[in-house]
Formats: C-alpha cells, sequence, structure tokens
C-alpha cells in the first residue's frame, strides 16, 4: 500500500486526533503526517522501530526518503529491514522499488536482492503481493516473464478497487514484449491517471520524443481540466524538460567559428530565428499546463512557474513572480485544506523564503543581492537543504560583484559530498556554460554522468550533447571519475 493510501485509511479512522505525546503510537505518527507531511515524527518512528514494529520500520524509510535525496542508502536498509526476508511486511518492496526507480547505480546495487525477496513469497496469495510484485516489475522487469506478468496483471484488474496502476503495468509489459503499438495505447491511457506514466511514457517515445510528446501533450490539453492537477503539473514539468533539451541541443550545435560568408551568416540568423520561435512556442505550451494546475490552487506549481518565468529574465518581468510569492505565503497554514496531491508535496515557509532569495538575484527591477545574501544566510540558520546550493548560485552568476566561480564551485563540492544531486547538476553545468571559467566538457560529463546514474532526469540530455564532444578514450576517463565521485561523495 502506498503511503498516500496509509494516510487516508488512518485518517479515517480517526475520529480526533489526541495530543502530541513523547512516545506516540504507530497510527497517531500516522495521523500527525496526514495533518502535515513534514511533522516531526522520526524519532517516535525510530522507538518504534528499534522495538521490532516493522510498519514503523517502513515509515520511517518512506519519511527519510521524502525528505532528503541524502538519506537514499538509510531507507533502503530500513525497507529491506520491514522486508524481514519475507516474514515482515511485504509490501515494504514497493517503497524500494520506486526509491530507486531511473536510479541506475542504486537498482544495480538491488537488483540481486530483489531478486532474491521475489523468491520469499508467493506470488498471487493475496492482493498485496501481486501488487507488489507488479510495483518491482516496473523497476526490474528483467527479473519476470512475459507469462507470469500476464497472469499478475490479470489478478490485479480482479482485485484492485482505488488507485489502480493497471494501464502502466501493461504499457510496460507490451513495451518490453516489442509491442509498440499496444504500449503506446496503454501509456496514453496510463498518463490520464498515474504521473509516474508521464515520464515513461516519454522516455518510450525514442529519438522523435520531444516533438512526439508534445503532440501528445497538444491532443490531451481541452481534456486538461478533468485531469488530476498533479498530473497536470507533471504534464507541465516533462514539456519544461523537453524546452530546456531543445535549448541545449540548439546551444551545442552553434559553430565556434565566425561566419566566413554572408550566405552562411544568413543560414545562422534563419537558424537562431527559428530557435527563437520554437521556444516561444514551448513557453506557451509549458505555462498552458502550469496556469491550469495554479487555477486549481496547486502550490507546487505556482513554485514551477515561478522558477520557469526566472529562468528567462529578457522575455518575462518580476510581476507575476512577485504575486506567486505572495499568494504561497498567504497560503501558510491551510495544511488541511489542500489536496492529498499538494501535501505529498508540501511548501514550507523555507522553500518560500528560497524563491524570494532568487528572485532578487534575477536581473529585474527588483534586483536586491544583499536581501539575497541575508535571506540565504537565515535559510542556512534554518539548515535548509538547498540553502548553501542558493549562496553557490549568488557566486555562480555574479550578483554580488563579478562572477567568483571558485567559490561558486566550492560550495557546490561542499553540498555534493554531502549528498546533494542537485549539486552534482550545477557543477555539470558551470563547466559546460559558466561565465569567467575554463569551460571543460570531460569534467562537465563527469559530474552530469554521476547525477544521471543517481536519478536526475534532466542531466540525460547533457550527458547526451556532452559525450559527442568527448573522445571515446575521454568518455571512458569521465565514466571512470564520475563512479569514483559516487564512491568518494558517499552519494
Amino acid at each position: 500500500m502506498s503511503l498516500r493510501s496509509l494516510l487516508c485509511t488512518t485518517a479515517l479512522s480517526l475520529a480526533i486526533a489526541g495530543p502530541a505525546q513523547a512516545a506516540r503510537s504507530l497510527e497517531q505518527i500516522r495521523y500527525a503526517l496526514f495533518q502535515d507531511n513534514l511533522a516531526p515524527v522520526e524519532e517516535d518512528l525510530r522507538a518504534l522501530a528499534a522495538r521490532g514494529d516493522l510498519g514503523a520500520t517502513r515509515l520511517l524509510g518512506e519519511v527519510l526518503a521524502s525528505r532528503s535525496p541524502a538519506n537514499t542508502a538509510r531507507a533502503i536498509e530500513l525497507f529491506k529491514q520491514a522486508f524481514a526476508e519475507g516474514r515482515g511486511d511485504i509490501g515494504a518492496l514497493v517503497p524500494l522499488a520506486r526509491l530507486v526507480d531511473y536510479k541506475p547505480r542504486w537498482q544495480q546495487a538491488n537488483r540481486a536482492y530483489m531478486d532474491q525477496a521475489l523468491q520469499r513469497f508467493k506470488a498471487g496469495r493475496d492482493f498485496i503481493s501481486v501488487d507488489t510484485r507488479l510495483e518491482v516489475f516496473l523497476v526490474f522487469p528483467e527479473l519476470f516473464d512475459a507469462a507470469q506478468v500476464t497472469q499478475l496483471i490479470d489478478l490485479y484488474d480482479r482485485a484492485c478497487l482505488v488507485y489502480c496502476h493497471a494501464p502502466l503495468y501493461r504499457a510496460v509489459a507490451a513495451a518490453r514484449a516489442g509491442d509498440t503499438e499496444s504500449a503506446d495505447r496503454w501509456f496514453r491511457l496510463a498518463v490520464e491517471s498515474d504521473p509516474r506514466a508521464v515520464y515513461r511514457y516519454y522516455d518510450f517515445l525514442g529519438e522523435a520524443r520531444n516533438q512526439r510528446f508534445r503532440a501528445f501533450a497538444e491532443q490531451l490539453a481541452p481534456r486538461m481540466a478533468t485531469l488530476p492537477v498533479d498530473l497536470v503539473q507533471r504534464i507541465a514539468q516533462q514539456l519544461t524538460e523537453v524546452r530546456n533539451a531543445e535549448i541545449s541541443a540548439y546551444n551545442n550545435s552553434r559553430p565556434l567559428s565566425r561566419a566566413q560568408t554572408d550566405e552562411e551568416k544568413q543560414a545562422r540568423e534563419l537558424k537562431a530565428q527559428a530557435h527563437a520561435s520554437l521556444i516561444e512556442q514551448l513557453d506557451r505550451e509549458v505555462l498552458q499546463w502550469l496556469d491550469n494546475a495554479i487555477a486549481r490552487d496547486f502550490g507546487p506549481a505556482m513554485v514551477s512557474k515561478a522558477n520557469f518565468l526566472m529562468t528567462a529574465p529578457d522575455r518575462y518581468g518580476p510581476e507575476p513572480v512577485v504575486d506567486l510569492v505572495q499568494r504561497l505565503e498567504q497560503r501558510q497554514g491551510q495544511n488541511l485544506s489542500l489536496s492529498m496531491a499538494e501535501r505529498e508535496q508540501p511548501i514550507t515557509p523555507q522553500h518560500i523564503k528560497a524563491l524570494r532569495a532568487r528572485l532578487h538575484m534575477v536581473l529585474w527591477r527588483t534586483l536586491d543581492p544583499h536581501l539575497s545574501q541575508r535571506l540565504i544566510a537565515e535559510l542556512q540558520a534554518e539548515h535548509y537543504p538547498e540553502a548553501t546550493l542558493l549562496e553557490g548560485d549568488m557566486y555562480n552568476q555574479g550578483v554580488l560583484d563579478e562572477p567568483d566561480q571558485e567559490r561558486a564551485l566550492a560550495l557546490y563540492l561542499q553540498e555534493a559530498r554531502a549528498g546533494s544531486i542537485n549539486a552534482l547538476m550545477r557543477i555539470a553545468r558551470l563547466y559546460t556554460y559558466g561565465r569567467a571559467i575554463c569551460r571543460d566538457n570531460a569534467k562537465a560529463y563527469t559530474f552530469a554522468f554521476a547525477a544521471q546514474e543517481l536519478g536526475d532526469q534532466r542531466a540525460a540530455a547533457l550527458t547526451q550533447a556532452l559525450g559527442s564532444r568527448l573522445t571515446p578514450e575521454q568518455r571512458a576517463a569521465a565514466t571512470r571519475d564520475g563512479n569514483r565521485l559516487i564512491e568518494e561523495f558517499a552519494l
């Protein structure tokens, strides 16, 4: 059962919430998380887990995993303890599988364990065993044969009543069998109810995925208002990645030398105009999805739109960002009135303060680097996970004075050593695009590769672009360095 289902079940079963106690029961802890997904419950869960409560052990893993990528190793250990070699919570394999999904390094490290774990309980003994196997199948399809998957999906279809994911299972099974027509049909159906299907469908679409996904989103757009709001937000995020990939592809294809003839200069100008037109259209596509989610009062979409607008200060002004930040501030303290989807993506006062810090670093009339510096210092004192990265951004962008890339790099490396995957991407981009620094494709590839191995899907396009500029020998060396980074930084 998912964390969402556990929280819903607990909320319905408790008529009133008892006062916070030094040692709460598991049901009280679940209700506290229903009220506030960021409630401080770790110590109570650790106490219960230490007494052998496997449900608390699993929930502790889910809480830790949701709060920081640096907790991945510990969360995996807790899920395995909860599973207890098949004698405990069978369903603990579900959050384990989801945690390592699209993280090649973690998948490889846990494949043998998953293979053995599947042998420790019967496939169709109850709904939990069927659901667990199918969730593991999504991440480790190579551990299943086609006939077994078909049988499991049939059992699942007959038993599942709510939050059902059969279309996604069927899509992945069809894609693995090479039935692309069926896979496409099932993916399109799955996307309408399961945000997890969005990236899987995009990945399935192959080399022309950017154009094909945009066409799919355009077909889906007339029914946007009827789709779950977290799904609308997820499609907006994927379209944003398409936009960013198109920008990277254009930048990476630009010739380094000056045009030698008028014809060559004209060709480059036409290409630049076509690219600018494409990005303007992509911006409209992203914003229509974000605006739909914002109109439905979905906080994560407000954050996404604010960040999106700040990446293009030449095309947008500060007014909508200021309005969004103020709206987010006004919504604080309304947690119980928020949708379950938003409770699972909580927006804290620190998130909003970080948005303000970013706003005042953008070259708009709102530019106030000293205010940004003060806000970042407050975030660091509050132990906000991204605070030091924001300080690095300040030096990277040179908002205080001139860009100081050595200082920015030192701060990013500090956070990478502490387990931040976002720091790896910042370093990769610094070596790829940074101002006032000697660009280094091999070093950029090293950090982008490490980020991709650890699950940052944004890194895929960057590693592909960087890899095309390196010789096979340079790529191999950069890959080795990336693997070494992962080990040395304990990521």
